[in-house]
């Protein structure tokens, strides 16, 4: 069960996810994105059996913020399940993340951003079939050369998170 939100962030009604998703309620989630020592970045890629941007590449780690659960256990839940790492997530800043669905429609989430450092690989699993560490320069290139190959919202959220990273190890 996860909760809907006012455009306030207000919690009016908890539903099942998949209630949330087909009416395309405006719903909380977190992204997580790690990092390794030398500055890459892994990208995951999505299922083909996911019901949204299948065989697309998203992020380190995201998903829903399940009902009564806080944004960073959600994220510490999410990095578990998705890339099997235990990090030492540092939390970033919340926004209002909007982006195109996969049949046109706006979609929207209250978006808890975090990142994440760590030097081990994460493992495909049931929830994604593959990672790749990527060069930053070499994403940005890909990303442009292939957007398509990404989910939507995956550049602007990259973008958020480099701040992030930056500062945390004095890269900027």
């Amino acid at each position: 069960m996860i909760d809907v939100l006012d455009q306030d962030g207000n919690v009016i009604k908890t539903i099942s996810r998949e209630e949330a998703e087909r009416d395309n309620h405006l719903t909380e989630n977190v992204l997580v994105f790690v990092f390794d020592t030398r500055g890459n970045v892994w990208a995951q890629l999505r299922p083909m059996t996911k019901s949204h941007y299948p065989g697309r590449w998203d992020i380190s780690a995201c998903g829903g913020v399940v009902s009564g659960e806080s944004s960073a256990e959600a994220a510490e839940r999410e990095a578990l399940e998705e890339t099997g790492l235990q990090l030492d997530l540092k939390y970033v800043e919340t926004f209002l993340n909007v982006f195109p669905g996969d049949n046109g429609e706006n979609r929207k989430r209250l978006s808890h951003l975090y990142i994440g450092i760590s030097d081990e690989a994460p493992a495909a699993n049931d929830e994604v079939d593959d990672f790749k560490a990527w060069q930053l320069d070499d994403l940005f290139a890909d990303i442009a050369a292939n957007p398509d190959k990404y989910i939507p919202s995956f550049e602007i959220e990259l973008e958020k998170a480099l701040t992030a990273y930056a500062a945390r190890t004095n890269q900027a």
